[in-house]
């Protein structure tokens, strides 16, 4: 495996990020929440589809594919992106921003999977993490700027009293403000609800896949 090779697409994918609102945030009509679990030599992807910002869902779709690339942290966009957008692309509408479980450009490379995810179907995506995997955290309090070299990658959050922080940081078509603004109204808990009921979604299915 050329991981030299690998890194050269990513940096390829990074340079077409675009950081600009596609959409403010009272334009957008739909979130999309995906998440992925695994069973075995199979992963399972899971798309949830919900009206913005009321946070009803509407549709759901899932995927379930073999996996062909091995666990290497800082490259799970090969692992997990095609997966991803397969079962993400058919809920796709306009005005639509995809959550992912996944880090975005806050990435040593600025190619995370959200950001994989948002050039691959054309759509803003916003990454969320548990753990911070790229960037330095500066400031204090409830929201804290995520920044490389001194420019804002995203943010910290502490969505609950007593729960820990999550990351987000933008894929692309959307800047790390809008991307916080989104992810803050759609926090139920320790994490936002799209990404929540993804995960439940996966868990569900992988007690019916063999």
């Amino acid at each position: 495996m050329d991981l030299e090779k690998l890194k050269e697409l990513q940096l390829e994918i990074a340079r077409k990020v675009d950081l600009r609102d596609r959409y403010n945030f009272s334009e957008i009509k739909y979130v999309i929440g995906v998440d992925q679990t695994f069973l075995g030599e199979k992963i399972i992807s899971c798309a949830v589809k919900f009206e913005f910002p009321e946070l009803k869902e509407i549709e759901r779709n899932f995927s379930v594919d073999r996996v062909t690339f091995p666990y290497i942290p800082g490259y799970l966009m090969f692992r997990e992106g095609d997966p991803a957008v397969k079962a993400v692309e058919k809920l796709i509408s306009e005005k639509t921003v995809i959550i992912v479980d996944g880090s975005g450009i806050a990435h040593p490379r600025k190619c995370g999977l959200a950001t994989y995810i948002a050039i691959k179907t054309d759509t803003p995506s916003i990454g969320v993490t548990k753990k911070r995997l790229f960037g330095e955290i500066e400031g204090e309090g409830e929201v804290r700027a995520v920044r490389d070299a001194g420019r804002v990658i995203g943010y910290a959050l502490v969505g609950c009293k007593n729960c820990r922080e999550i990351f987000i940081s933008p894929g692309s078509f959307i800047s790390p403000e809008t991307a916080l603004e989104v992810i803050r109204a759609c926090m139920r808990g320790k994490l936002p609800l799209p990404i929540k009921i993804a995960h439940e979604f996966g868990q569900q299915l992988k007690k019916s896949i063999n």
